[in-house]
């Protein structure tokens, strides 16, 4: 019944999604207007706004205009609905299936996003970034720990009995508070190394264009707004763990192994493939792989820690390269063709995020 009832959820969660794959790249609110058609613009009735079934009964069809509904739409929400169910049938109703299911949700909107529009916003992987970081901070303080074949540590001296708190306190803070930071100046640094080869034509946008800086203005607030909430909760915690760390000192302890291993994860999924993007740069003179997905992957490793992502990486690399054939059969553009890579890294994290049972 449970799972029932959590995947009943996920549907409504992926109605949602669709709207958020709708609008963010248009640069459009998530929240208002009202749900609409795309085409003719007239609002969606109550009835005609339930998931999966309303788009059975209008036999895909708006019901004003009757122009086709995108199969999108059942995709995501059956999508979203299997995700969701499964999570709760291999886990149960624990409080860690919350954090589970956003992140979920922040994967399939992307997978969704990438397909449509070949582009990762953001608005989206910046935030994802934080969650991660901070999901893992708090299972393993806090909440049913994540479980690796085995232990990584890069604060926590082996064998160290008495751990200094200030110590785990000041590194904390520091990395929850620089970590966005840091992608914002891996996209400065992008630009500056490689904006020579960049055209506005590659993207299908022109910086004149009304939408295209209405969007830029919308995600840049989220960015810095981002920015700002990892900086004042990497101030909460020095605080706090100064405050109450001798109280409750193994969970702080356990906490900050937690952000080791998301931060492992996250330079796992960064460092290696940003390098191998800058070599096809400096040999190709042309993007082979989006820094979207670069910043995806990093929203990956710090929820799944650095063995999710590598997993995330060969399992998406195997579908990517499969249905990357597949299309370079049916292209004129041959070894141009361009696919969303990002989509495979998206479903690849899934499998992987059911796999381990986080």
């Amino acid at each position: 019944m449970l799972t029932i009832m959590a995947s009943i959820f996920g549907m409504v969660i992926g109605s949602f999604l669709n709207v958020v794959i709708h609008r963010i790249p248009r640069g459009e609110s998530v929240i208002w207007p009202g749900s609409h058609c795309p085409t003719c613009g007239a609002g969606i009735r109550p009835l005609d706004n339930v998931p999966l079934l309303s788009f059975i009964l209008l036999r895909g069809r708006c019901r004003s205009c009757q122009s086709a509904i995108s199969s999108r739409y059942p995709m995501i929400e059956l999508l979203t609905a299997v995700v969701f169910g499964a999570l709760v049938w291999k886990n149960g109703p624990t409080p860690e299936v919350l954090p589970e299911m956003l992140f979920a949700a922040a994967i399939i909107a992307l997978i969704g996003i990438d397909v449509e529009t070949r582009t990762l916003p953001n608005i989206i992987t910046y935030p994802l970034l934080l969650f991660g970081l901070l999901a893992n901070l708090w299972r393993s303080g806090w909440g049913e720990p994540i479980i690796y074949s085995f232990d990584f540590s890069l604060l926590l001296d082996a064998g160290e009995v008495e751990v200094d708190l200030v110590r785990l306190a000041i590194q904390g803070g520091l990395l929850l508070a620089l970590a966005t930071p840091a992608l914002w100046l891996l996209d400065r640094l992008d630009l500056l190394l490689f904006g020579k080869y960049f055209g506005w034509d590659d993207i299908g946008s022109s910086p004149d264009d009304e939408r295209w800086e209405r969007e830029e203005r919308i995600h840049n607030r989220v960015i810095f707004a981002t920015i700002l909430i990892g900086l004042l909760i990497g101030a909460a915690w020095i605080i706090g763990v100064r405050q109450y760390g001798e109280s409750d000192r193994m969970a702080i302890e356990n906490a900050s192994e937690g952000l080791q291993t998301a931060l492992a994860g996250a330079l796992t999924g960064v460092l290696p493939v940003w390098l191998l993007r800058t070599l096809h740069f400096l040999i190709r003179g042309r993007e082979g792989m989006g820094l979207g997905d670069i910043k995806l992957l990093a929203g990956i490793g710090a929820f799944l820690g650095w063995q999710g992502v590598l997993g995330s990486i060969l399992l998406g690399s195997i579908g990517g390269s499969v249905i990357g054939l597949l299309l370079l059969r049916r292209s004129d553009e041959g070894l141009q063709t361009t696919i969303p890579f990002g989509c495979f890294l998206g479903l690849a994290s899934l499998l992987v995020l059911f796999k381990s049972g986080l």
